[in-house]
């Protein structure tokens, strides 16, 4: 009984692929791994390597900067940069020992102008009530949203054999990263004014930019590497995310990418939070707990379908708000969606 509740929920799958349709071929990508996924639902619309284990140079800060953000609680609290935080190898944005800067200055710092010694200094002060530290928790984190192909050693990227990811696995964290509304708003910028730093960062990520409908997020380089990218775009409510290892035509390959999505897919509501469904048996009204949307051809909405499965047994706690089952959507005979139903 504890078992089913807990699956209950739970949202079951957010990651899938299918396709059912013929839809325009997209244009050749260059990198030697690439996913491009639907942000709001997971979906991945196509793929190459996307498995493999690669270097992810300085992408690797997407997951230095949510975790950061989620783990520190005063984002514009002033704090001591480490004296070993200052002088690190690679892209800096020239912190001294014992300067004093805000954390939000360290966070654009880290994002904008992928600071290393920006992203070591937020590493230490949001690591130092872990006994294990910030890599420890970066690890924990990566293996929380499903990224088990990853291994992090550092919090900037720079080249350590251990230090791995996928295409997947940056694809999922991303998108989580993307979810949170300060990460979203620091990866979008075009520019920021670093106020403790009487400094001025502008976004190396030309996506942001150049791209009519770019939202971000991450650029990484390092000879091991490649050039990396892990860009994001949204029109008209439909928001892709390309994550691109290894690839010398980086941006051309994501503008490229962006325009194959939106000419083939377009986002769908498929059902929304609190959405009525049915009545129990006691006459107890069914609803949705919360909302899932996806991208979708003209032609796969069309082949939608909806399950409700009511579990009698979960009826029986005391809240005001109880779960009742789980629901399940359908494209075709795929099943790309689980969810849970509640009654109040």
């Amino acid at each position: 009984m504890i078992f089913k509740r807990i699956i209950a929920l739970l949202i079951v799958i957010f990651i899938f692929s299918c396709q059912f349709t013929q839809i325009g071929a997209m244009p050749g990508v260059t990198a030697q791994a690439y996913i491009v996924i639907d942000a709001q639902s997971g979906r991945i619309l196509k793929s190459h390597n996307a498995n493999i284990k690669l270097p992810i140079a300085s992408t690797t800060k997407i997951m230095t900067a949510i975790l950061a953000i989620e783990t520190i609680e005063d984002l514009n609290q002033k704090i001591e940069v480490p004296p070993e935080c200052s002088g690190i190898e690679g892209s800096s944005i020239y912190l001294r020992p014992k300067q004093t800067v805000s954390i939000i200055d360290l966070l654009y710092g880290t994002m904008l102008r992928s600071g290393n010694d920006a992203a070591a200094t937020l590493s230490k002060f949001a690591g130092r009530n872990d006994p294990e530290g910030f890599i420890s928790m970066m690890n924990k984190k990566a293996e929380e949203l499903g990224a088990l192909d990853t291994n992090f050693e550092n919090a900037n990227g720079l080249h350590h054999d251990n230090h791995y990811s996928t295409a997947y696995d940056l694809a999922l964290i991303s998108a989580y990263a993307m979810k949170n509304a300060t990460f979203r708003e620091i990866a979008t910028a075009e520019k920021y004014k670093a106020e403790s730093m009487n400094n001025i960062f502008y976004n190396k990520n030309k996506v942001v930019y150049q791209y009519k409908y770019g939202t971000g997020i991450k650029i990484g380089y390092t000879k091991a590497a490649g050039r990396c990218l892990v860009a994001s775009a949204e029109k008209d409510g439909t928001e892709i995310i390309a994550v691109l290892l290894n690839d010398n035509n980086w941006f051309n390959d994501s503008y490229q990418i962006f325009d194959w999505a939106f000419e083939n897919y377009k986002c769908y509501s498929i059902v929304e939070k609190e959405q009525f469904v049915k009545y129990t048996s006691e006459k107890s009204p069914v609803f949705i707990e919360d909302s899932f949307r996806c991208v979708l051809t003209d032609k796969e909405i069309k082949q939608i379908r909806f399950e409700a499965l009511i579990e009698p047994e979960l009826l029986s706690n005391d809240s005001d708000t109880k779960t009742c089952g789980t629901y399940n959507i359908y494209l075709g005979k795929t099943k790309i969606h689980t969810g849970c139903l509640i009654t109040k």
